[in-house]
């Protein structure tokens, strides 16, 4: 098994894929999706770990490390980085801070960037012009 990467317009998407012999050929047989790209960068979710379990036997480490493998465009990066936080800018109010009343502290926001940015230099490594790949 191996995990198959769709380009559909502009996203990618990824499939757990089978290559199968049949006579003198190789023939791939797509046996789950397992979501798009970008939902995927930190490994597949348990729940979807527990259907593919019922059907297959999968060797979950090893499709993670190829997952990890994938180059990433910034484009995708964004894209994970906009899930992981619940708070919808459409939901705020204007004017409104997420840190509810507090005032922001002189150089918090150049702090939480510079926090940010070590963080993401030792989670994904520059492989190209905006593509990246998870350490």
């Amino acid at each position: 098994m191996f995990v198959r990467v769709k380009k559909i317009r502009s996203k990618r998407y990824l499939y757990l894929v089978e290559g199968r012999r049949i006579g003198d050929r190789v023939r791939q047989k797509t046996l789950c999706y397992l979501g798009p790209i970008s939902k995927l960068i930190y490994g597949v979710p348990s729940d979807t770990k527990q259907k593919v379990d019922k059907m297959f036997q999968v060797d979950w480490d090893k499709i993670n490390e190829k997952i990890a493998r994938i180059p990433l465009t910034f484009e995708e990066l964004s894209e994970a980085k906009r899930a992981q936080y619940p708070v919808f800018i459409r939901t705020r109010q204007p004017g409104s801070r997420t840190q509810g009343r507090r005032p922001r502290v002189k150089g918090e926001q150049s702090a939480l960037a510079t926090l940010a940015a070590r963080r993401f230099n030792e989670m994904f490594e520059e492989i190209g012009d905006r593509e990246y790949r998870m350490r």
